[in-house]
């Protein structure tokens, strides 16, 4: 299913695509462009061919009137795509709806600092994000108010995580309903602006880019609705490989900071060894797979990969390989590793590795990294027999057995 179809699979009142149109494409509030321009550009989001650009601080495009918009509302959604190619001499309005007596915007404060905002006749929500937004990088903003909860009326996210660094801290006082504002607008507001309860000036981004807005009114979108759904499925990616040759290509490299670092395509059971293969901190996803199978992807030499995506169904599976080092064995004895599945018979069940004859003192198991009660046994002539339980976890272990001859001898 095509990105735009995800995002009317649930249900806005209104979405623009900015697809060589301002038009609404559920609704009526369609809209109109001052100085604003519609650019060709591909590389925002999943989907997305054009883009709507402000490049100068005058550029808006302003939307028709509609009430699950900018009506009183106790509930509504705002979310798209924004990319900057540079750092904003502040202040700037990203998206906004109001004025000085009441508005609901996303804000780019001093150096791209990202601020989210309701400011209402009777209390001022912010949240600030955690995460200034680099130039030339896409990202997906979504602003939630929820006045039928109680208290954290207002939510939003960065790449579909939740942004918590809020003012007030406790999100208060309870606020059932938004008072109505002015229209919507992209860009530079048409006229003063209320920022943390202050009237101030705000301007357009230079080079902002918009792809894919969507607004919900009278109701709101969970987190996986946010997370899964909007970013996820949207986000484009920096690489897509299909098998091992795809990701050996890679070896020993740094991805950058992007919305999705890999993709991995393909069904069915894939298995990929990732060898030394690091994420910049600011990547919102390390791998995304988009089959409807099992992709184990298991992190060797140093790679890091833990933050997964999938868009179809499928099974994503991190693996990170542990050792156990047993020493004190002697020379030349047997050894054996066994699944303990049920402890409490006194079975050995699945073999997991072994030697029939070790060549010195110590014997290295690796496995995958999880929790698993083992037994673990050594035999060899002139020692008692050894019959060990121990339990593996994720971190590397060692274990020093302690044989000792047999009495008969």
């Amino acid at each position: 299913m095509a990105y735009n179809d995800d995002i009317n699979a649930l249900s806005p009142n209104h979405h623009w695509s900015f697809e060589n149109v301002t038009t609404d494409e559920i609704g009526s509030a369609d809209g109109t462009l001052s100085s604003a321009t519609l650019v060709s550009i591909s590389t925002l989001c999943e989907g997305n061919t054009y883009a709507l650009l402000t490049d100068s601080i005058t550029d808006r495009m302003t939307l028709a009137s509609s009430s699950n918009i900018e009506g009183a509302l106790s509930q509504k959604v705002v979310c798209g795509w924004f990319r900057s190619t540079g750092l904003q001499n502040p202040p700037k309005r990203i998206y906004g709806e109001g004025n000085e007596t009441q508005s609901f915007s996303f804000i780019l404060g001093w150096g791209n600092n990202l601020v989210f905002e309701v400011d209402d006749p009777n209390f001022t929500l912010q949240i600030f994000g955690d995460t200034i937004l680099q130039p030339n990088r896409s990202y997906h903003l979504c602003l939630i108010f929820d006045g039928n909860g109680s208290g954290n009326e207002l939510r939003a996210y960065l790449d579909g995580v939740e942004q918590l660094n809020a003012e007030p801290v406790n999100r208060q006082p309870d606020q059932a309903t938004l008072t109505a504002r002015s229209v919507g607008e992209f860009g530079d507001p048409a006229g003063t602006v209320a920022v943390g309860g202050t009237a101030v000036i705000l301007l357009a981004p230079i080079n902002g880019y918009y792809a894919q807005w969507a607004a919900w009114g009278g109701s709101v979108l969970t987190e996986a609705d946010v997370r899964e759904e909007l970013f996820e499925k949207g986000a484009l990616t920096d690489l897509t490989i299909t098998n091992q040759a795809g990701l050996d290509a890679i070896a020993d490299t740094l991805r950058p900071d992007a919305p999705c670092c890999i993709r991995v395509t393909g069904d069915g059971t894939i298995n990929l060894s990732a060898d030394n293969v690091t994420f910049d901190p600011l990547a919102s996803i390390h791998v995304q797979y988009t089959g409807t199978g099992t992709l184990n992807w298991t992190n060797t030499n140093g790679s890091n990969a833990s933050i997964g995506s999938t868009t179809n169904g499928g099974t994503l599976n991190f693996i990170n390989p542990a050792t156990l080092t047993i020493d004190g064995l002697i020379n030349g004895s047997e050894v054996r590793i066994y699944d303990d599945e049920t402890p409490s018979d006194g079975q050995f069940n699945t073999e997991l590795d072994g030697i029939e004859t070790l060549s010195g003192t110590s014997f290295n198991y690796s496995h995958d990294g999880s929790t698993n009660d083992v037994v673990i046994q050594m035999m060899a002539d002139g020692y008692e027999e050894i019959l060990m339980d121990f339990t593996l976890n994720s971190s590397d272990q060692t274990l020093t057995l302690f044989p000792k001859q047999d009495g008969n001898i």
